[in-house]
């Protein structure tokens, strides 16, 4: 029997060349049957079932034009069992000091309540991004301020339980690898403007960060499964090229599945007073040790 993890629905032109191919074998004395190739060769003609990690993460809408990477993390707490009012896009933000939301950002919203995962990035810094994002109206009013707050969350990394910070490019066939054993998720930064975009068509306007979760890979067309907090359907997507833009850093949050939040911690932040958000105490943690945002980020280094 062929592993299901590896089978995939066959389509109906690769259908007619299979049979054509077992009517020749058999006109020449063979003794060979559609369905035994199809199983031989790891096809099915039944839909696959979904992926588990897809299954357990239901689908959930951004609310603003600024909090898709929140719905990400909405979606990636909810697949873990936390309950919908402990993760609601309103307690999600009252633990952030900004509506700019950075990549640095949704990993320290993670550990806040008691996730581990793993941030992955080309730039260990907010450097390479700001020069290109300047471009954009969007982020031109709180980049400086913005670049001096995910530097502090850079260099503050090393020491916050959970946040785990690697200078790492994951290209196409490692970030397929990733989730080939579908036991976890990933928060993917890509160009908004090239997500949907028609090959050949160049994007219009500036540089538009977009956030989505990857939840599996789908065999059948041999792409991933996609969740987009600004889309209910899922129509054919240019993943590879939206994340290679400039701006994006190749930025990638993996999340484990085989594993159970902290309800000390997440319930801690129902209670809490929205005026100070877990982001904002890390930047206090740095003054209170006499650093700064401009200090070199050493304790962050590749292999971490």
């Amino acid at each position: 029997m062929a592993d299901l993890r590896r089978t995939r629905q066959i389509t109906k032109s690769e259908l007619r060349t299979l049979k054509k191919r077992v009517a020749q074998l058999r006109k020449k004395g063979f003794d060979v049957w559609t369905d035994d190739e199809l199983e031989r060769e790891g096809w099915t003609l039944a839909p696959l079932p979904p992926a588990a990690a897809d299954a357990a993460t239901p689908s959930m809408a951004q609310a603003a034009d600024w909090d898709c990477g929140l719905a990400c993390v909405q979606m990636a707490l909810l697949s873990l069992d936390v309950p919908p009012p402990a993760c609601s896009l309103k307690q999600l933000r009252a633990r952030l000091s900004s509506d700019s939301v950075w990549t640095a950002d949704l990993v320290y919203l993670l550990a806040s309540y008691g996730i581990q995962c793993e941030y992955l990035t080309s730039e260990l810094s907010a450097g390479a991004s700001s020069a290109e994002k300047a471009g954009s109206a969007f982020y031109a009013s709180s980049l400086e301020a913005d670049a001096a707050r995910v530097d502090a969350l850079f260099a503050r990394a090393a020491s916050e339980e959970g946040v785990s910070i690697r200078c790492c490019k994951l290209g196409a066939n490692e970030l397929w690898n990733a989730l080939r054993d579908d036991d976890q998720l990933a928060i993917v930064l890509v160009d908004g403007r090239m997500l949907y975009a028609r090959a050949g068509r160049p994007p219009d306007g500036d540089f538009e960060g977009h956030y989505v979760l990857l939840v599996g890979l789908d065999d059948t067309t041999d792409s991933f499964r996609v969740k987009d907090p600004a889309r209910s359907d899922r129509t054919a997507v240019r993943l590879a090229d939206a994340r290679a833009v400039p701006g994006t850093d190749d930025d990638v949050i993996l999340v484990p599945l085989s594993q159970e939040p902290d309800p000390a911690r997440y319930a801690l932040g129902e209670a809490r007073d929205s005026s100070t958000s877990a982001l904002e105490r890390a930047a206090d943690g740095l003054r209170l040790e006499g650093r700064t945002a401009d200090d070199e980020p050493a304790a962050v280094t590749a292999g971490r």
